[in-house]
């Protein structure tokens, strides 16, 4: 009996299972932070987008009106749903299975798909509200929603999916 106990617990203590545990757990905690970055980056760029859309549209169209709804709106509701709603597509279709130019074309067609679809969206409601100035300019809120969306996923794409990029995300902290 004292036998198959001592036999038990240098099975349970061995040294060899403790560092396979110990280097899956950190190879998990590796692939963990690799299909967290394109959440993180997307969320962090498309605030950024909305934040000076924000800033425009304070300025230029309605100023300081309704303020607590336009940042609801711009960087809770647009920035983070956009930002999420890309990081989770990213890593869905792109992640693990393409790289270099086919992924970073993958983040512009998948940025034009969600995006455009926000950004019409976006065009739609201003019409009821008008905080951004879809009513007097049109063409100018498309445009700007259109190359945000369109610049933003390619940009993301690289630094996702580009050695270079990827040294790069690793410098900022990413």
């Amino acid at each position: 009996m004292a036998q198959i106990e001592q036999e038990l617990l240098s099975s349970i203590t061995n040294h060899d299972e403790y560092n396979s545990l110990s280097s899956t757990m950190m190879l998990a905690k590796k692939r963990r932070q690799y299909y967290l970055r394109p959440m993180k980056l997307f969320i962090i760029s498309s605030i950024g987008a909305e934040l000076l859309f924000l800033l425009i549209g304070i300025s230029f169209f309605s100023g300081f009106k309704d303020i607590f709804y336009k940042i609801l709106w711009t960087l809770f509701f647009c920035g983070i749903g956009m930002g999420s709603t890309m990081g989770t597509l990213i890593n869905i279709f792109i992640t693990d299975r393409y790289f270099n130019y086919k992924a970073i074309f993958g983040s512009l067609i998948l940025g034009l798909i969600v995006f455009g679809t926000c950004n019409i969206l976006c065009f739609r409601l201003d019409h009821h509200f008008d905080y951004f100035g879809a009513i007097k300019y049109p063409i100018f809120f498309l445009s700007k929603g259109f190359l945000a969306g369109i610049l933003g996923s390619l940009l993301n794409g690289y630094l996702l999916f580009n050695a270079n990029g990827q040294k790069l995300l690793i410098k900022m902290g990413f």
